[in-house]
């Protein structure tokens, strides 16, 4: 058997933990998730990749594959969780009565489960293989500041940050680490995402340059309403840097698109499996069905589902359409955001006109993508006989109006990407579904770590766990 170098290196554990595991053990966690998002076709000759010597990372096969590895780590959990979320926000909706989703839908926040827990373990584990790879990758190659795969591998790092601080009350990265807030780690998000935007740059990669200053853009976004949710305190300059962030990542590549991909043998686009022509368990929310479009009054198309209303116990319901598929891509970063970040930066700072004009652009595109046809199947008897909007180009003078119509943008332009619930708890809108006993908690929640990650921190308690941290 050849022999084994045994550097060591931190990981997850199955129960959430970091621990310490040799180089041959790391890289077999990580040729399986490789494997599952390059594909059959991709896989490289070594003799046992389980046991590899040091010459074996030198396989060109191999570096590729180790530049997969940290968004096929992060494909599964974030597609699992935006289930979750969506059922939390009334995207859509599960007309059994299994506990947990029902949990879900009613807004019970209160309370860890299962799932909840696993969200956790999952995000912890993206986040720290995504950070291995940045290491790994840049002992391999020759000059990892201009390195497209390390690029990648910060974005994702980044991603599984951004997507921890909004649904977890406090974050650590090991059993030893000290207590991060939301805003702490959305902090941190920035600098993974600045690190991917430079290295990409260098690159000569456009599209992710664009996409992780796109993230900057949201990250900033973020702490402005969570400075002003969590301290009291409204800091315009946060979405002034959201604003050129945004401005900076158009200007890089003017219709930048950063997605997930799925496919055999890895996981599949949750909300296409169980929403969607493939299982149709997960339906649109009778709350989106048919949304209006405040310009013309029709129904917006951007929110596609069959033309068919079932009758539920719980509300009516419909198949969606909008990942038509289960290989269908997830984007997590895209043009449309920067441009309604910077058209939420412009009405902030009383620039009316110019914020009109940037709803106005998100519409056009939306126009030119929605007119095309790709995006509903015919044989689902489409196009329904309710008029759908033509997008056209709203007008208005009157802030409160502009404010409206961003929201509704935003509400159409995302719906089913993770977006909703993080909007809802910066513009407090409480999910109509919810029992009152959550209502009266609040859109603030979010959820304590796994329960081992409690008991393993000796700097977490139950009590801070229960509650957002803030330093």
């Amino acid at each position: 058997m050849p022999e084994t170098s045994m550097r060591h290196h931190e990981r997850i554990d199955s129960d959430g933990r970091a621990g310490r595991v040799g180089k041959g053990t790391v890289l077999g966690l990580v040729l399986g998730l490789a494997l599952m998002v390059a594909g059959c076709g991709d896989i490289f000759e070594v003799e046992n990749p389980g046991s590899l010597l040091d010459e074996d990372l030198e396989s060109p096969g191999l570096l590729e594959s180790l530049g997969r590895t940290a968004e096929g780590n992060i494909t599964g959990p974030y597609s699992d969780l935006n289930v979750r979320a969506g059922l939390l926000n009334g995207e859509i909706f599960h007309p059994s009565t299994q506990l947990e989703n029902v949990d879900a839908m009613r807004g019970n926040r209160l309370a860890s489960n299962s799932s909840v827990e696993l969200h956790w373990r999952d995000l912890a584990q993206a986040r720290w293989l995504a950070d291995e790879m940045v290491d790994r990758i840049s002992e391999l190659v020759e000059n990892p500041g201009s390195d497209r795969r390390v690029a990648e591998a910060h974005f994702f790092g980044g991603l599984a940050r951004i997507t921890l601080a909004d649904h977890y009350n406090v974050i650590v990265y090991g059993p030893e680490d000290g207590l991060r807030g939301p805003i702490d780690v959305l902090q941190d998000a920035i600098e993974r995402f600045e690190s991917a935007a430079s290295i990409a740059g260098a690159a000569g990669e456009a599209n992710l340059r664009a996409g992780s200053l796109g993230q900057i853009a949201r990250a900033y976004r973020s702490l402005y309403f969570e400075e002003l949710h969590l301290r009291g305190n409204e800091n315009p300059g946060l979405f002034q840097q959201a604003e050129a962030a945004a401005r900076e990542a158009l200007a890089a590549d003017p219709d930048y698109r950063i997605a997930l991909r799925y496919g055999a043998p890895g996981p599949s686009n949750d909300m296409a499996l169980l929403g969607g022509p493939f299982g149709g368990v997960n339906r649109m929310d009778e709350s989106y069905l048919f949304v209006e479009d405040p310009v013309t009054g029709e129904w917006d198309p951007r929110l596609p589902h069959e033309e068919e209303v079932r009758t539920e116990p719980l509300g009516n319901t419909s198949f969606n359409l909008k990942f038509a598929a289960r290989e269908a891509e997830l984007p997590v970063s895209r043009a449309a955001e920067a441009m309604l970040i910077i058209a939420e930066a412009r009405l902030l700072a009383g620039d009316l006109e110019e914020a009109v004009d940037w709803i106005n652009q998100v519409r056009a595109a939306a126009r030119v993508r929605t007119s095309s046809g790709d995006w509903a199947p015919a044989d689902r008897g489409w196009p329904p006989e309710r008029p759908l909007s033509d997008l056209s180009d709203f007008s208005s003078s009157d802030a409160d109006q502009i404010y409206d119509q961003l929201k509704h943008e935003r509400q159409a332009e995302f719906w089913l990407e993770m977006r909703r619930w993080q909007d809802m708890r910066y513009y407090e809108i409480t999910p109509y579904r919810w029992f009152d006993q959550n209502q009266a908690a609040g859109v603030h929640l979010r959820w304590p770590p796994a329960p081992e990650e409690i008991s393993n921190n000796p700097n977490l308690t139950p009590d801070i766990a229960r509650r957002v941290y803030v330093n």
